[in-house]
């Protein structure tokens, strides 16, 4: 390894906020299993920061406002698919600071539909309806990457899989619910934490509706993998897992 000083980079959690206490300590849990387990597959001079759009503070514009000038920093979403709070509040925090980017979402990653489709196993009969349930999104493109992870999902469990989604998008997944025609429904919740749309899922009289993300040391493992190419395109990490020197 170089003698080279080896550059701190700030790492960003961001998450959307929720005012569920279970929600919060499952997101306070992932950050810090984020920062356990990045140590012991990349270490290196990794800060660690949590930061919110939404509902809790500190919010993410005050915590990037207060990040050492000079010191290359990484934005992580701690969110399943894009929308406005990626396009546009983490888009507008990155855009305000120098040396400052940011991670995609989840997305659909072959990681997290193995989660689902594993999530599924003992629920399915015959003629089950099966249903990803994301919180949703007015973005066509946060929409795909849903429909991508459904059917990735449907591959892995050779069925039909719908999408359903709690606001923001069509179809919701209380009409999915409701349409089902006596027919038994499983609902694979893609939601990250308690909180208000997983309470809507437990509502909508399926038959079976699957815990929230967390806490799973897979997913923890998905947001690393998304970490890891960030800090790669942003020439901070080599293709062999180094952070590199200055």
């Amino acid at each position: 390894m170089s003698q080279k000083t080896q550059q701190t980079i700030h790492i960003v959690v961001t998450s959307h906020g929720t005012d569920n206490p279970h929600g919060q300590q499952l997101i306070h849990d992932l950050r810090g299993d984020l920062e356990r387990m990045s140590a012991q597959q990349f270490p290196g001079q990794l800060l660690w920061h949590e930061a919110y759009v939404d509902v809790q503070e500190p919010r993410l514009e005050s915590v990037i406002a207060a990040l050492p000038e000079g010191e290359p920093a990484v934005v992580l979403p701690l969110l399943v698919s894009d929308g406005v709070h990626t396009t546009d509040d983490i888009a507008q925090a990155v855009a305000s600071r120098p040396g400052t980017l940011a991670a995609p979402p989840l997305g659909p990653l072959p990681e997290l539909a193995q989660v689902l489709a594993q999530r599924a196993a003992g629920h399915l009969e015959k003629d089950t309806l099966v249903i990803v349930a994301a919180a949703g999104t007015r973005l066509e493109v946060g929409q795909n990457q849903v429909e991508n992870l459904a059917e990735q999902v449907a591959g892995l469990l050779e069925r039909e899989v719908l999408v359903g989604y709690c606001a923001g998008a069509q179809p919701r997944i209380v009409e999915l619910v409701g349409g089902a025609a006596g027919r038994p429904v499983l609902v694979l919740s893609a939601l990250l934490a308690d909180g208000y749309f997983q309470q809507k899922l437990s509502s909508t009289g399926a038959d079976v509706v699957t815990s929230p993300l967390l806490p799973d040391v897979m997913i923890t493992q998905c947001f690393l993998v998304r970490l890891q190419k960030a800090l790669q395109e942003g020439l901070f990490m080599s293709p062999d897992d180094e952070l590199l020197t200055r």
